[in-house]
C-alpha cells in the first residue's frame, strides 16, 4: 500500500504507526497500526466526530462506489483495496484505495 512513498513519507507512515502502538499501551507496531498509519499520510485522520446526514451518507457512498466501478471496468487498473465514508481530516468524505497486486 505504500508503494511509491517517498523516504519521508514512508517516515511518516513508521512515526505514526509507533504513535497509534504507543496509544494502545503496546510496545510493538502491528500490521493494523500500518494500516491505519497509511491512510492517515494519505488522507488525514478520521473524522470521528463528523456528522453527516443519511442523504449525505448515500451521495458519498454512490460517488465512491462509481470510482470502484471505473477501478473495475479499466483493464490496467489497481483493483480495488478498501472502500470507505467515514470522513478524513482532509476534506475527504470518503475514498476509494486502489493498490497494485504485488504491493499488498
Amino acid at each position: 500500500m505504500a508503494s511509491g512513498a517517498s523516504g519521508a513519507e514512508l517516515a511518516n507512515i513508521i512515526n505514526e504507526a509507533a504513535l497509534r502502538a504507543v496509544r494502545s499501551g503496546r510496545t510493538v507496531v502491528n500490521e493494523s497500526d500500518l494500516e491505519e498509519s497509511i491512510e492517515v499520510v494519505i488522507a488525514g485522520y478520521q473524522k470521528k466526530n463528523a456528522v453527516l446526514s443519511d442523504q449525505e451518507k448515500k451521495v458519498v457512498a454512490y460517488h465512491e462506489i462509481g470510482h470502484a466501478l471505473v477501478a473495475a471496468l479499466q483493464s490496467h487498473s489497481a483493483p480495488v483495496q478498501k472502500i470507505t465514508i467515514i470522513p478524513r481530516t482532509s476534506g475527504a468524505l470518503g475514498y476509494t484505495m486502489q493498490v497494485e497486486q504485488g504491493d499488498k
